[in-house]
């Protein structure tokens, strides 16, 4: 239960002055008026709250929001009181949870987050040098104690208004829940170091995701990344955030990081790959596989990485060598399965075009010709049989490569069951 607080009351009045205009004796015995009775208010709102914490919030009403609500707002006992009706309120709420009956949650963890910020406000008003330069707390040992016996229900609540789908609400209870182990009043308990921290960050990060607020997301990323179950979400989390951000660099940077920390996330290689790609940066792409490779010789990503390299710098035969060692690392790499075979047809339609600039009636000189491109045909072949049989959605991995390769190895009825795949015009 909620003790009556027994305060001895001293108005502090400060003589505030408009600009450039001293207050006159009538206005400044007004301010001395409202203020008593603002302070009265408060304390016969305090006297409420054992009884009917709820009508003591309302009460303070004017205290808080009325006319001359600025007159008291410095006042810690006014913010003691306001921390300890919605305490009073929460109270009841557990009561009723405890006694297994209907209890408003919504109530109870705004409750508390609300208490942290009118406590955190006393504490700092309580400890403020008065006129003399003293020091003359009375709340703060009592503000300290109900802070963390409290705490845990940010972390609570938070989960509440995620799941309740409100994710801004939920993020400033764990935002509070974090940055509430810094308070200067529970330095003693060494909340710091808690673990619950990384995981309350992890969800903060993953209420700005939702929300699509990437300094959300940001705001306690560094500590969510510490988080062992959570990093790697966490660190993939961090990168969105800062691409959506437009900080390219810090971006690049997270990306070359994370690829190394957690070498089984393709996100991260794709995406460090595709900027190099998309931004003509061939150079700093072959060091990053290079590099990689020299890590993780049997990563298949990196060593696919180089035969695509060589493949766009139309370098088919190098970019055959890369592919064929990415398949004896993972005989089922789809994408290197559909580029080797298109580095086949490649060379199929280059020595057509080759032998067709060239009037050619040597019938013996045809059938090489013809030899030569079957050939390719036939390497090419297999491969896309084989895409079609493990990655039949993927149609543009192996619908047009299968329909040419029967076409110009003369495989009638296959071209005929391929043909009704082709899309209709």
């Amino acid at each position: 239960m909620i003790k009556k607080l027994l305060l001895s009351l001293t108005l502090l009045l400060t003589v505030s002055f408009a600009f450039g205009q001293e207050l006159t004796k009538e206005q400044i015995k007004e301010r001395k008026r409202q203020t008593k009775a603002l302070m009265n208010l408060i304390s016969d709102a305090e006297a409420q709250i054992l009884d009917n914490p709820a009508g003591a919030l309302t009460m303070l009403k004017p205290a808080l929001q009325g006319e001359h609500a600025h007159l008291v707002v410095n006042e810690p006992y006014l913010w003691y009181t306001v921390a300890s009706a919605k305490i009073g309120v929460m109270q009841q709420e557990q009561v009723k949870q405890q006694e297994g009956q209907a209890f408003n949650q919504n109530v109870l963890y705004t409750y508390c987050y609300e208490i942290f910020q009118d406590l955190s406000r006393c504490y700092e008003l309580d400890n403020t040098p008065d006129a003399k330069g003293k020091v003359k707390p009375k709340y703060s040992e009592q503000i300290k104690k109900i802070l963390y016996e409290n705490r845990n229900n940010l972390f609570n609540g938070g989960a509440y208004f995620y799941n309740e789908g409100d994710f801004t609400a939920a993020f400033n209870q764990f935002d509070t829940f974090i940055k509430s182990s810094a308070y200067p009043c529970l330095a003693e308990f060494g909340l710091a170091e808690n673990d619950f921290n990384k995981v309350a960050a992890y969800y903060a990060s993953l209420c700005g995701m939702r929300l699509e607020d990437y300094n959300m997301v940001l705001a306690h990323i560094d500590t969510a990344v510490k988080d062992p179950e959570n990093a790697e979400s966490a660190y993939q989390f961090k990168a969105d955030a800062l691409l959506n951000l437009g900080d390219t660099v810090a971006w690049i940077s997270t990306l070359k990081e994370c690829s190394v920390m957690f070498p089984t996330n393709v996100y991260f290689y794709q995406n460090l790959i595709q900027y190099y790609d998309n931004n003509n940066k061939r150079d700093e792409l072959v060091q990053y596989a290079d590099d990689m490779i020299a890590k993780d010789p049997q990563n298949p990503l990196f060593v696919y990485v180089k035969g695509y390299i060589a493949q766009q710098s139309d370098n088919q035969d190098e970019a055959i060598i890369w592919y064929k060692k990415t398949l004896e690392i993972d005989p089922n790499y789809e994408n290197a399965l559909g580029n080797l075979a298109l580095c086949y047809i490649q060379q199929a339609q280059a020595y057509s075009n080759q032998q067709a600039s060239v009037k050619v009636t040597d019938k013996a000189k045809l059938k090489k010709d013809k030899e030569i491109l079957d050939a390719y045909f036939k390497e090419a072949l297999p491969l896309y049989e084989k895409l079609r049989q493990i990655a039949p959605e993927r149609t543009n991995l192996w619908l047009n490569g299968l329909y040419q390769c029967y076409y110009n190895l003369n495989m009638e009825s296959e071209l005929s069951e391929i043909e009704k795949l082709l899309p209709q015009e």
